[in-house]
């Protein structure tokens, strides 16, 4: 899987996410997950849900510049 930038790419609504966040008071990049991208609770449009999704992940503090969509979890083969 290969990152998505967002200035690209949005991921659809209601997907589990892992993003590059740009961290504005550290000044670093960081990876957050599990992320969703979902329609705000509090007024029109969407947004990036961090964690427990009332964790709004806001662009001045945490800004989501890239994604990729979540691997699929490990199967155990029967060899």
């Amino acid at each position: 899987m290969e990152w998505i930038q967002i200035s690209e790419k949005l991921p659809p609504a209601g997907t589990c996410i892992i993003a590059t966040v740009k961290d504005h008071c550290r000044n670093q990049l960081e990876l957050r997950y599990p992320v969703w991208y979902m329609e705000k609770c509090y007024e029109q449009g969407y947004a990036f849900h961090f964690g427990e999704i009332g964790n709004i992940l806001l662009p001045d503090i945490s800004e989501v510049i890239a994604w990729m969509p979540m691997p699929k979890p490990y199967e155990q083969s029967d060899l």
